[in-house]
């Protein structure tokens, strides 16, 4: 039995229902959704000493690798036998906050075991990099435009007048009447011009006839069969020799097809490539770096399969007071951390230069007990006062260091601070803190760390080297070398919400 449905009294057969409903839905699954893009971007630190344009000695640390859509320890990823970051011709540009200061071609890599140890013993290296710096080649300087030696010209004496028409020079032309202007003609002088430097010429070949059209036809008419011997692509027939073939004939005719043996061995060829351990021969690349230095510098290397365009994420200051103004509440900020530091650690700043009052005694046999226990009829009760301690400088911050990002389009200011406060035993203190300006104007502190030299183990050194791109997001996270007595470490942190939250962690590099 047929189905109807009733719509606003209307009585319609469910077929005809049914196919008006799936119209949208056959719409919907037109939708194509674009798969998304596969990245694989590698981060590394590259080290040096001396000069960047001339270092004295170098190496590229593998940080992070970004594949598959995660984040890998660059330094162990797909080490077979060398890590996949490090592989040879691998590129890597050398940013700072994103903007390009020159390439490192990777020529080979190592594996450095820690000083003292050997092959044989279960030892923990690291996979450093070496290659050459080059730096960024100059702009290439825009070509100066010429002037045109033909100008067009737009000609309007054509049958359509509102047709325009570029045509090029005209030959000239006697005015037969000055009333009547001459119609343009189609002929072939008027339209190609003798004196047209821009008009093709057609010459003939050498050796050819140069008379009239007739003395060409009558020439052929009578002699058709007439080629000039100078012409090189002139096909030429051969007989075939009727001597039937001898032995001698066929030895002499398949000695040029002959294979002769190498006087010499396979080992001799001088393009034979040969697979060596170690450097290879003939490069030119920067000293190795092994240790750590103390006038080591570091920057960001950025290696990706894609070229990319450029994302800065430094920050302008926007007026000549406000870095100053900026290391004045950055300061504000670190001084009671370290102060409180100072206190749980029972550790003591460097005494100021201060003059305090000075008492005076008078030489004796016992100046100590100099005075008479026999009260006098003049002498007064002395009372007892608290001493006035007066209250603790703040500590001293030294070795400040300021450096402005905009992590992503839109994004708040953020502030890396680094200091070192002095104190009378051991190392100084370090002081690393991470903020952002608000749009009220105040600073909201994201990270903070305090340590010393003699706590490196407990809790490590947070040096920065520079805002990096890791997934190639436009959106920076902050790199960070983390130092300890005999170790150290590289991470990423990065801001989305007001603290900073730890994006990733290498392993322990000796």
């Amino acid at each position: 039995m047929l189905q109807r449905f009733s719509i606003g009294g209307w009585f319609f057969p469910a077929a005809i229902v049914t196919a008006a409903l799936a119209v949208p839905a056959l719409h919907a699954q037109m939708h194509k959704v674009a798969p998304p893009e596969k990245v694989t971007r590698a981060i590394a630190v590259y080290e040096w000493t001396g000069d960047l344009a001339k270092p004295t000695a170098a190496r590229i640390v593998p940080v992070t690798l970004f594949i598959n859509g995660h984040l890998e320890d660059a330094g162990v990823y797909l080490t077979r036998p060398m890590p996949f970051a490090l592989q040879s011709g691998d590129v890597y540009s050398i940013e700072q906050a994103g903007k390009a200061q020159g390439t490192i071609d990777i020529d080979y890599a190592r594996n450095i075991l820690p000083p003292g140890s050997t092959a044989d013993v279960a030892a923990v290296g690291a996979w450093y990099g070496y290659g050459k710096y080059a730096p960024l080649p100059p702009p290439a300087k825009p070509k100066p435009l010429k002037p045109s030696v033909h100008i067009a010209s737009i000609d309007g004496g054509s049958a359509d007048d509102d047709r325009p028409r570029f045509v090029g020079k005209q030959p000239n032309q006697s005015p037969t009447d000055d009333s009547t202007p001459a119609k343009p003609t189609t002929t072939a002088s008027s339209t190609t011009p003798a004196d047209d430097p821009d008009r093709p010429h057609m010459n003939r070949r050498p050796g050819s006839s140069s008379d009239d059209s007739s003395t060409s036809t009558t020439t052929a008419s009578t002699d058709t069969g007439t080629v000039p011997d100078s012409d090189p692509d002139r096909p030429t027939l051969r007989h075939r020799d009727p001597t039937p073939d001898t032995p001698e004939k066929k030895r002499s005719k398949n000695s040029d097809s002959a294979v002769i043996p190498m006087a010499t061995s396979l080992n001799d060829d001088p393009d034979r490539p040969s697979m060596r351990r170690g450097k290879p021969a003939g490069l030119t690349t920067s000293p190795e770096l092994v240790t750590l230095p103390p006038d080591l510098h570091q920057i960001a290397a950025v290696s990706d399969a894609v070229n990319r365009d450029p994302h800065i994420f430094a920050r302008e200051w926007s007026t000549p007071t406000d870095r100053t103004e900026t290391l004045t509440q950055l300061e504000t900020l670190a001084q009671p951390r370290v102060a409180q530091y100072l206190t749980t650690y029972h550790l003591t700043p460097p005494a100021l230069n201060t003059t305090g009052p000075s008492t005076t005694t008078t030489p004796g046999p016992d100046s100590r007990t100099r005075a008479s226990t026999t009260p006098s009829a003049t002498s007064k009760p002395t009372t007892h006062r608290k001493p006035i301690v007066p209250s603790a400088p703040p500590p001293q911050l030294l070795e400040e260091q300021l450096t402005p990002y905009t992590l992503s389009y839109g994004g708040l200011p953020t502030f890396v601070y680094t200091a070192q406060s002095p104190i009378t035993t051991g190392g100084p203190v370090y002081i690393t803190l991470v903020a952002q300006r608000l749009p009220s104007g105040e600073l909201q502190t994201s990270f903070s760390s305090v340590t010393d030299a003699s706590h490196l183990d407990r809790t490590p050194w947070f040096r920065l080297v520079d805002a990096v791109d890791p997934d190639a997001s436009h959106r920076a996270s902050l790199l960070f070398e983390l130092r300890a007595q005999t170790t150290r470490q590289f991470a990423l942190y990065r801001l989305i919400t007001a603290h900073a939250e730890q994006q990733f962690i290498t392993g322990t590099i000796q």
